[in-house]
């Protein structure tokens, strides 16, 4: 409904207006105008009756007010009651548009017969409601209230309803069918339909058939709530299915249970500007449920996590409170029932020049081995008290160099300790049995930071990639790191350890995770970071390239992932990232063995557009013999509605394509995007060798 206000009209014509001074009627020919304010009407004819402020408009009727358009064969307005009546009209805006036999009532409430409502631009395969009777309301944001609704994909009826509610502000349906054939699954459909219910709510189900498997059903919703205070966003996700099917065993090679399924729920509130809530629940009846019958959840999630979060953000510090738990008895989780934490962020000590931070945490952990050695049968557990206190004080030696003296301590206090002893060793890091269920640890820190900072400009010129002159600036740094030795390992039943990870070690005593696992460290790293900049088109300046080197050199050293002894020159790493115009770009992430220059990890990705036709990737995973994996991604755009999409996978260890995906993308009308797949695998454990896929879904304007 377009809302026209009563004000001094504005009427023209092609042809000379006609004035009838007894009836006071005006009327306009040829391309006629009547301008209501920032409201107009155009048609072929166009009478107004000045005495009554009545405007009958016929033939090729439209009405534009504030980007909206309305089209209709004849409107009669009335300005001083400010009411209208058209009929046969269209109109509509992103995502529904809306046709009907006649419409009337005022701008707040108004009366619609014979409608249909579609969802995107009309076409013959659009999804539509039809109903005979439809009540516009603008309370609250808008609301279109329908009598008997039935729900049509082009001319096909999919279902019906006596009543429906439309809320103008809600979210769109969401559509998502997954078709093909799978030798484990057989024949299967995969579907997803999530219907608006109320402004800020979609609900409805996901329903899956499998020839070989069985029926999966499971609610499923999607929520959002916006105000001045507060935002509110987060989904909901299930399904169950009693399995018909002979499944592998799982990744305890244990046989699993007919009744399978898994619910998956994620929500974020934001309260103000200081509140922050965040929960996330993954609850599967096995570890490969999703991988089995929901393969785009699994990609984005092998190891659920399930967790919930609340910060507060201070002036100048953070209170929070963290909990994880343990849903799924497949997994081993170090659980946080739960976590509270105080972090003072850096803050001025007087006027000394010197900078101190805190913080103050308190966890109870538990971990529970039972699932991966039934013989234990006693869980981890303890209370945990942990401080740490640093202060720096930054030194300006010149204009391009920086010294920041630092000292930390961390004392770390645990209660109620418990673990089973058949764990010692084995499945637990802590070597021996513990002396006393409680233990306070205490580690100091001491270090240094050195800072150059050096930059040089250039007048190159090079139209090819767009350069405009050359910024160089550079970063040479040298960090310093000395920990105390804890003397603690017989002491602690350690539940945070060390995890395996070949990044750059974090260098300060308070960021370090593995809490119960902290080793005496001695280290200093040198590095060099560089970034190359040039001028932007129009304003400020874009980075062409950045090339960090990092050098950790050990005078304590201990023990590698692969338990061997860390060398003194422990690792070199090469970070790049290349950017020099919009269709290319290379990123790299590089491990050596710096005394034998032995290549332990590298990471690359390549990625080169052409505009809106084309784009190639090709990326690379390489881990110390361990690992040798390529990856080559295509899309190819034929037209507006065809594309050609590959996606190749190659272990070069095995000499084979692990999988070999090749598909077509095309659009149905305006509505549907559709994806046609064939993929192709070697040895893969649960999947089969070959699979046809076909995926419908609502297209995302």
């Amino acid at each position: 409904t377009l809302p026209l206000f009563a004000a001094l009209p504005e009427l023209s014509s092609i042809e000379p207006l006609e004035f009838d001074e007894i009836a006071q009627r005006l009327v306009a020919r040829g391309d006629a105008r009547l301008d209501f304010g920032d409201a107009r009407i155009g048609a072929d004819r166009i009478t107004y009756y000045q005495e009554y402020s009545l405007a009958d408009a016929l033939g090729n009727v439209t009405i534009t007010q504030d980007g909206y358009r309305l089209v209709a064969d004849r409107l009669t307005f009335d300005a001083k009651n400010n009411t209208f009546a058209v009929d046969i009209l269209r109109t509509g805006q992103w995502p529904f548009y809306l046709s009907a036999a006649t419409a009337g009532g005022t701008t707040q409430t108004s009366t619609i017969e014979g409608a249909t409502l579609y969802y995107g631009a009309p076409s013959p395969f659009s999804l539509s409601m039809n109903s005979d009777l439809i009540e516009y309301s603008d309370e609250g944001s808008g609301s279109l209230k329908m009598g008997a609704t039935t729900f049509r994909l082009g001319r096909i009826p999919l279902f019906y309803l006596p009543s429906y509610t439309y809320h103008m502000n809600g979210a769109p349906y969401y559509v998502d069918l997954d078709g093909g054939h799978d030798s484990k699954f057989g024949t299967y459909l995969q579907t997803t339909i999530l219907f608006p219910v109320t402004p800020g709510l979609r609900a409805g189900a996901n329903l899956d058939l499998y020839s070989k498997r069985g029926l999966l059903v499971g609610p499923a919703a999607q929520y959002r709530y916006d105000s001045e205070t507060q935002r509110i966003v987060g989904a909901i996700n299930t399904g169950y299915i009693k399995d018909q099917g002979d499944p592998e065993p799982d990744i305890f090679d244990d046989p699993i249970d007919t009744n399978r399924g898994f619910s998956e729920w994620r929500h974020q509130h934001h309260i103000g500007e200081r509140i922050n809530v965040t929960a996330s629940v993954s609850h599967w009846s096995d570890s490969e449920v999703t991988r089995d019958f929901r393969k785009a959840y699994y990609k984005d999630n092998q190891q659920p996590d399930s967790f919930f979060e609340g910060v507060y953000s201070g002036d100048n510090y953070y209170l929070s409170t963290f909990a994880r738990v343990r849903p799924n008895d497949f997994q081993l989780i170090q659980e946080r029932l739960p976590e509270v934490r105080f972090d003072l962020l850096p803050i001025p000590v007087f006027n000394t020049g010197s900078y101190h931070h805190f913080s103050a945490n308190y966890a109870r952990l538990r971990e529970d081995f039972g699932q991966n050695e039934p013989t234990i049968t006693e869980e981890s557990q303890f209370d945990r008290f942990d401080l740490t206190y640093r202060i720096e004080h930054p030194i300006r030696l010149t204009d391009w160099l920086t010294l920041t003296p630092l000292a930390g301590a961390r004392v770390t206090h645990y209660e109620n300790q418990e673990i089973d002893p058949t764990a010692l060793g084995s499945f637990s890091t802590t070597p021996a049995a513990l002396m006393d269920d409680q233990f306070t640890r205490e580690i100091y820190e001491l270090g240094f930071d050195l800072e150059a900072r050096g930059y040089a400009t250039y007048t190159t010129q090079n139209s090819t990639w767009g350069i405009d002159g050359l910024r160089h600036l550079a970063r040479p740094l040298l960090r310093y790191r000395y920990f105390s030795d804890p003397d603690a390992l017989k002491e602690i039943a350690q539940i945070d350890r060390t995890a395996f990870d070949l990044s750059r070690p974090l260098l300060d005593l308070s960021d370090l995770r593995n809490t119960d696992s902290i080793e005496e460290t001695h280290l200093a790293r040198l590095g060099v970071e560089n970034l190359f900049q040039t001028r932007a088109q129009g304003y400020g300046s874009r980075t062409l390239a950045a090339l960090n080197f990092y050098q950790d050199i050990l005078f304590e050293r201990g023990t590698r992932y692969d338990s061997e002894k860390q060398d003194t020159f422990h690792a070199s790493w090469v970070e790049l990232v290349l950017t020099p115009t919009p269709w290319l770009k290379f990123d790299l992430a590089s491990r050596f063995k710096t005394e034998s220059m032995t290549m332990e990890e590298v990471r690359t990705r390549t990625t080169i557009k052409s505009g809106e036709i084309w784009e190639i990737g090709l990326s690379s995973n390489l881990l110390n013999d361990r690992i040798d994996q390529y990856r080559l991604d295509f899309i190819y755009r034929v037209n507006e509605r065809y594309s050609f999409l590959t996606d190749l996978r190659y272990d070069a260890e095995t000499g084979q394509f692990t999988e070999t995906e090749i598909g077509i993308h095309t659009r149905i009308g305006n509505t549907w995007e559709l994806i046609y797949a064939l993929t192709f695998r070697q040895d893969a454990s649960r999947e089969s060798d070959v699979e046809f896929n076909v995926r419908l879904s609502l297209s995302d304007y």
